[in-house]
């Protein structure tokens, strides 16, 4: 399969040998079952022959020793082969899925990519790879990050089949908020596997990427963000809510950024939420329970109801892996009631994707 250009995404196949590579050897010998079911075997065959011999000969001698290290030789075999089965759970296959806004920086979506297919090849045994570079034309990316979609489905799909026995597929997503959130839309959160959404780590350490979240509902009681007032914004359509996630501290610079779009976009409502500090703790519960409070808050918001059967937006800050979820969570449902906005700051507006045009 082929290199994804600016108008079709492909999906491509990825050797993982670093991965592989690390695994070889004596360690790798015996945490995989292999040297215990050889030698199991060796012993168990050894000791039941003479065994055997014992009783075809009635020789006692010894005999009770020869059983013992059968049932040993035997004992070791299954140890060999549960050893195995956990081996076979811990592999994992890597998705790298990428969209290059070339507006918002090739180069440093291109060093992106590339950063995320080096971890996934140094931590998977499989690399699968999506990219598409978008061209700046709303309907035409819209229809980009569909197909983008449908090449990360194909790929959960090769994952399951090729990695039957592994718990988890990691999805390590490259893209803008907005499109991230779509793509999660598309993705949905109903999969026979656990995709398990990785992000890019932004205090020094190693590795550069932590399972941050996943597609799936996860049972969280975590509550990292602060809930405000459902706040009504004035002219605007009744009809229409948005959720707003200030995940980087910015204040009342975003809260007056999102009111000014809402104005702009004929949004009626507005829930906010936003985190204390200017930084998520970077571990899977911090994001996970991020997802699962913004969920919780969307679902109890004391909205009227035709605002809860209309269109809604959301207005996204932070890690795209967060962006993804949500899309999961929230707008695969409905999918065409969402659009989503992200921050442009060459033209210091927030931009909707799909993109719609302002009343």
């Amino acid at each position: 399969m082929g290199q994804g250009t600016k108008g079709s995404p492909r999906l491509t196949v990825v050797g993982s040998g670093n991965a592989a590579r690390g695994g070889q050897g004596i360690w790798a010998t015996l945490l995989d079952g292999t040297a215990a079911t050889t030698v199991g075997g060796i012993v168990a065959g050894g000791f039941g022959i003479e065994a055997l011999k014992s009783l075809m000969t009635g020789e006692g001698a010894g005999r009770w020793w020869f059983f013992l290290g059968c049932a040993a030789g035997f004992g070791l075999v299954v140890l060999g082969f549960w050893l195995r089965g956990q081996a076979r759970r811990q592999v994992r296959v890597g998705i790298v899925v990428t969209a290059m806004d070339a507006r918002r920086g090739l180069a440093r979506a291109r060093q992106l990519d590339q950063q995320a297919e080096t971890f996934s090849r140094d931590t998977c045994s499989v690399t699968l790879k999506t990219d598409a570079e978008m061209s700046g034309d709303g309907t035409r990316d819209r229809n980009l990050i569909d197909r983008l979609a449908d090449e990360t489905l194909v790929a959960i799909m090769m994952a399951e089949r090729l990695t039957p026995d592994a718990s988890r597929i990691n999805l390590i997503p490259t893209m803008p908020l907005n499109s991230a959130f779509w793509l999660g839309a598309r993705l949905g959160y109903t999969h026979a596997r656990e995709v398990t959404v990785h992000a890019i780590r932004q205090a020094d350490g190693s590795p550069p990427y932590f399972p941050a979240t996943s597609l799936r509902a996860v049972e969280s009681t975590a509550e990292p963000l602060i809930l405000e007032r459902l706040e009504a914004v004035d002219g605007g359509d009744r009809t229409k809510v948005a959720l707003a996630l200030d995940l980087q501290g910015f204040g009342d610079q975003f809260s007056d950024q999102v009111v000014a779009a809402c104005r702009q976009h004929g949004i009626g409502y507005v829930l906010r939420l936003r985190t204390a500090t200017a930084r998520l703790t970077e571990n899977g519960e911090t994001f996970t329970g991020v997802v699962e409070q913004t969920c919780r808050a969307w679902r109890a918001a004391p909205l009227p109801a035709e605002a809860r059967t209309g269109d809604h937006a959301i207005f996204l800050s932070g890690p795209v892996a967060i962006a993804v979820a949500l899309g999961a969570r929230l707008a695969s449902p409905e999918r065409n009631k969402w659009t989503a906005f992200t921050f442009d700051s060459a033209t210091s507006t927030y931009e909707p994707f799909p993109p719609t045009p302002a009343p």
